[in-house]
C-alpha cells in the first residue's frame, strides 16, 4: 500500500493571485483609510514574494510591507520572518486576529463571485488529473495550512472528492510533521509506503529531523513557491527528490 500526502497551495493550486487580493482586502478591513483597488504592480510583486510565506495569515503583513515600501523585495525575501514579527507587534495584532480577518476576506470574495474566486485559484496543469488518479488507486490526504472549507470548495470544483477526514488544514492547529507522524501511526495505514509532496523546503527539513518519519519519501516540487537556491539545497540532502510535474506523474503513473 502506498499513501500520498499532498500539500495544497503551491503543489495542487496556484492561489497566489487570489491570496494577494484577499490580503489587500484584509488590509482594508484593518486600516480602512487605505481603501483602494489592488494595483496590478503590487499583485505581481506579491506573487514573486509568495515563497516567503508559511501560512495564509502572513499574506496580510506581506502585502502591507510591499505597499509601505520601506523594505525592498530582496530585504523581504531574506528577512521576512523577523519583519513579520515586528509588524505584528508594532500594529498590536495577533495571529488569531490576522487569521480571522484574512479568512473573512476570502469568504467575502467567494460570496461576491464564487465563479471568479474559483478561476483565481488555478490548479497547476496536470494536477487535477494526477489527484484523480491517485484518489482512485491509493489512500490520499491533503496536509495544508489552508482552511479546510476552502480546500473542499476547490476540490469540488474539479470534481474531486476525498473521504471524510482526509483533509488536515489550519483548523487542526498542528504542524505538518505532527500530522504526518499521526498518519503513519494510524493502524489502517500500518505498513504503507508514505509519500509527502510539498513545495516548502523548510517543512521538508523539519520532517527529516523526526526519526518516526525516516521512511517517508519526500518530494519538493519545482513548480511551487520555492526558489532555485532552495531547490539546490533540497537536492543536496540526498533524501529529498526535487521533481517536475512530468517527473512526479511519471514516477507514480498518475
Amino acid at each position: 500500500m502506498e499513501v500520498f500526502c499532498f500539500d495544497f497551495d503551491g503543489v495542487v493550486c496556484d492561489s497566489a493571485p487570489e491570496t494577494a487580493l484577499a490580503a489587500w482586502n484584509a488590509c482594508q478591513t484593518l486600516w480602512p483609510k487605505d481603501s483602494a483597488p489592488l494595483p496590478e504592480a503590487l499583485q505581481q510583486r506579491f506573487c514573486v514574494l509568495r515563497p516567503v510565506m508559511h501560512t495564509g495569515y502572513e499574506a496580510v503583513p506581506l502585502m502591507r510591507l510591499i505597499k509601505d515600501g520601506a523594505v525592498d523585495d530582496a530585504g523581504i525575501m531574506d528577512g521576512f520572518d523577523a519583519l513579520r514579527d515586528r509588524f505584528i507587534e508594532r500594529e498590536g495584532l495577533s495571529i488569531d486576529r490576522l487569521q480571522q480577518v484574512f479568512g473573512a476576506a476570502r469568504d467575502s470574495l467567494i460570496a461576491a463571485d464564487q465563479a471568479q474566486w474559483l478561476r483565481w485559484n488555478r490548479f497547476y496543469p496536470g494536477m487535477g488529473e494526477a489527484l484523480g488518479a491517485a484518489i482512485e488507486r491509493h489512500p490520499l490526504y491533503i496536509v495544508t495550512t489552508k482552511q479546510e472549507r476552502f480546500v473542499e470548495l476547490l476540490l469540488g470544483h474539479h470534481q474531486l472528492q476525498l473521504p471524510s477526514g482526509r483533509i488536515f488544514g489550519l483548523e487542526r492547529k498542528r504542524s505538518k510533521p505532527e500530522i504526518l507522524t499521526e498518519l503513519t501511526a494510524t493502524p489502517k495505514l500500518e505498513g504503507g509506503k508514505f509519500h509527502f509532496i510539498e513545495d516548502r523546503l523548510d517543512t521538508l527539513l523539519k520532517v527529516m529531523k523526526l526519526p518516526a518519519l525516516d521512511q517517508v519519501a519526500l518530494y519538493l516540487v519545482d513548480w511551487g513557491y520555492n526558489t532555485p537556491a532552495q531547490r539546490e539545497q533540497a537536492a543536496s540532502t540526498g533524501r529529498i527528490k526535487v521533481v517536475s510535474m512530468d517527473q512526479f506523474r511519471g514516477m507514480h503513473g498518475f
